[in-house]
């Protein structure tokens, strides 16, 4: 299973953006409780949220997690992949 779905070879975009379903917690670094959301795609310079009709600041933190698995150990620096079903 990939975790990465293709996009469209005819995006425009700056950088290219992955189709995930993440589970994920907006933080409104306000005190108030956490958001839950689902990340939708994701890119390196953004990603497209699902929040339903829950409110949302103008900026936030985005906490979501992985469970991973090493793939490779060199000079300080570790490689993963993300382990299906987490």
């Amino acid at each position: 299973m990939s975790l990465f779905r293709p996009r469209d070879l005819g995006e425009r975009r700056k950088t290219i953006r992955h189709d995930v379903s993440y589970l994920a917690q907006i933080d409104p670094g306000d005190g108030s409780g956490p958001v839950s959301c689902i990340i939708s795609d994701i890119s390196l310079g953004g990603a497209k949220l699902t929040v339903g009709a829950r409110e949302v600041p103008e900026e936030f933190t985005l906490w979501f997690r992985r469970r991973c698995r090493v793939t490779r150990r060199a000079d300080g620096q570790i490689g993963v992949r993300f382990v299906a079903g987490s």
